[in-house]
């Protein structure tokens, strides 16, 4: 990235800049398929969906843990 275009954006509003940021976000996620998932992330997400079964016969509601614990 040019050194300008830094420039520019560290001339603008943090208001200007999350703007920014929230357009970069949405040009990157219009098309997630092009973002390759790493297979470490893809180990971590089977192992807590494994977690989640393994642990959904002895598991409660958020709702039920407040009740019991307020």
């Amino acid at each position: 990235m040019e050194n300008t275009v830094i420039q520019q954006i560290n001339q603008l509003s943090k208001n200007e800049k999350l703007l920014l940021v929230e357009a970069l976000w949405d040009s990157i996620a219009e098309d997630p398929s092009a973002i390759e998932l790493p297979d470490s992330h893809k180990k971590e997400i089977q192992s807590r969906l494994d977690t989640i079964e393994e642990d959904s016969k002895t598991a409660i509601s958020w709702k039920s843990f407040v009740k019991q614990f307020s």
